[in-house]
């Protein structure tokens, strides 16, 4: 089978706005690409490979989550690639003690050759692996990258401060001004509706009857109307592809500054250099700048519109302090999140039915503690199937070792015989349509192709599970198993935030009260029974 090489690229935020200071553009996508082809045809052990190519654009290197670099990993792990070529380290990677790991113990145990090319490095050369220079110069973009980030961010904030805009999309009821785009204009069909929200809770209609008014008069939500103009964002914070307006959404508008002409930046940062998760900054330390751009409405409407807010919530006795299942109960209809009710003991509820009349959502009230009950019953369950699993896994594997090398290969070669039976199947269907066969007869062979290809597929899926559930130790690495094992001997007797944060995705109310848990690692789950069931089918 034809060797595989895998070109891996990668541009941080923190390259294109440096570069936007003057910088070369020698880290650009198209350099690095062009870098590795040449250096490619020049190598002719990998100038006759397959080669392929991942690219993550816009990531930090300090963040391993990149979804590209995850890919070409879980292939290498696969046996898939025999060779990843890179720029430099640097583009693999800035965190010293994760590039160090890959390339001095995971690349090599899994026989992948890895090429950093201005670097000079070469894992085929064995002096290269564990040298000196090549632990300086991981250490050096560690440092490097920490350095930038912090650059980045301060001119960030001056360029905040002097009162530019720097979100990727304009709000509602904007666009960004096609000579500047750190500059928002008035989008006069979007904005219309703006003042209108903000007019109507000023002369005292609440959030959901704002929110029915529009829906029953089928106005676009900003998800719809950005979608209908053409916005390039793909990742919308929607429950469904054609969503419905909300109290949420009426009350996040009628709270952005943005409308009255304020920028304001760093509500949230992220808390780990290079990572995407972000946490919430006190608002003393946000930065705010006046009269950046036309107000949507006047200082007067908004301040209007804010106090009848209070007033409404006073009202309703809305709770927006913390608990333990916030936003993690959602409808199992409409898919919104469901409303706690603020008494001694808390019921969840969905308010859809108020603002439209698009779902037939369940109207029971679903008591939280019976919602906990029921989340601590499924944790002992799930903790159970996971000791049980380890289990059988383990005693499977006392007996028998995976010999993870012979493994890789047999993967290979069932991945050939699965391709040669899909060009099978197209082939008859071409020598049926050229009259080479008759119908019966494709009808028949086609059929017995099938076969074969649906049995390699699921003899596939079960082998490749076996691969990631063994660790480089022949160990046992099933995420699920290592985060629900430890609660059986926890003996857990309630249910906490650190552990709902661990293990619950999310918890659907159904109608008649019914509730669907939505556990994390759920594909875990799923890869480890496709190996035990492969063990089994195999007969050990």
């Amino acid at each position: 089978m034809m060797a595989t090489t895998a070109k891996y690229v990668r541009l941080s935020s923190e390259d294109d706005d440096l570069r936007q200071g003057g910088k070369l553009e020698s880290n650009s996508i198209a350099n690095q690409r062009d870098l590795l082809d040449a250096f490619i045809s020049r190598m002719p052990e990998l100038a006759g490979t397959n080669i392929i190519e991942f690219c993550d654009d816009g990531w930090s290197g300090k963040n391993f989550e990149r979804p590209a670099v995850q890919k070409m990993i879980a292939q290498a792990r696969a046996g898939k690639i025999q060779c990843i070529v890179v720029k430099d380290l640097s583009r693999f990677g800035r965190d010293y003690l994760t590039v160090g790991s890959y390339i001095s113990s995971v690349f090599p145990f899994l026989g992948v050759r890895f090429i950093a090319v201005n670097d000079g490095y070469d894992s085929i050369r064995p002096m290269d692996v564990d040298s000196l220079d090549t632990s300086f110069k991981t250490l050096l973009y560690d440092f490097y990258s920490r350095d930038l980030s912090r650059k980045v961010r301060k001119a960030k904030r001056f360029r905040a401060q002097r009162g530019d805009f720097l979100s990727p999309f304009a709000p509602y009821g904007y666009i960004k001004d096609p000579e500047d785009k750190n500059h928002l204009l008035i989008d006069p069909p979007a904005a219309e509706t703006v003042r209108r929200i903000f007019r109507m809770m000023g002369s005292g209609h609440p959030a959901e009857q704002i929110a029915k008014r529009l829906n029953s008069e089928a106005v676009p939500t900003p998800m719809l109307y950005k979608r209908a103009a053409g916005c390039s964002r793909t990742s919308w914070p929607s429950v469904q592809e054609e969503n419905i307006w909300t109290r949420n959404a009426i009350g996040k508008i009628l709270r952005d500054e943005r409308y009255i002409g304020t920028n304001v930046y760093g509500k949230r940062m992220r808390d780990q250099v290079g990572h995407h998760h972000t946490v919430k900054v006190s608002k003393a330390e946000w930065i705010t700048a006046s009269g950046t751009h036309d107000g949507i409405v006047t200082q007067e409407e908004f301040d209007k519109a804010q106090l009848a807010m209070r007033e409404f919530m006073e009202r309703d006795g809305i709770n927006l302090g913390e608990w333990v299942l916030r936003h993690k109960v959602r409808c199992g209809v409409c898919g919104y999140a469901m409303t706690r009710s603020r008494a001694k003991h808390p019921v969840y509820y969905c308010r859809t039915n108020r603002v439209s009349d698009a779902f037939t959502c369940p109207s029971e009230r679903v008591p939280e503690a019976d919602i906990l009950e029921a989340i601590l019953d499924g944790l002992h369950v799930q903790a159970m199937a996971a000791v049980e699993m380890a289990r059988i896994w383990e005693e499977r594997h006392r007996r028998k070792k995976t010999d993870t090398a012979a493994l890789r290969k047999n993967i290979a070669a069932l991945r050939e015989a699965h391709g040669k039976l899909e060009r099978q199947i197209k082939d008859l269907y071409t020598s049926f349509g050229v009259g080479e066969i008759s119908r019966a007869e494709y009808l028949t062979a086609k059929a017995a192709a099938i076969q074969k290809r649906d049995a390699a597929s699921e003899q596939l899926a079960g082998w490749e599970a076996k691969l990631e559930n063994t660790g480089e130790d022949g160990e046992l690495q099933n995420p699920f198993v290592i985060r629900f094992r430890p609660y059986v001997e926890a003996e857990i007797k309630e249910i906490t935030q650190e552990i709902l944060s661990d293990i619950l995705r999310e918890i659907h109310i159904c109608p008649g009260g019914r509730l669907e848990i939505i556990w994390n690692y759920r594909e875990e789950y799923a890869k480890m029974m496709l190996d035990l069931e492969g063990e089994q089918q195999d007969g050990t």
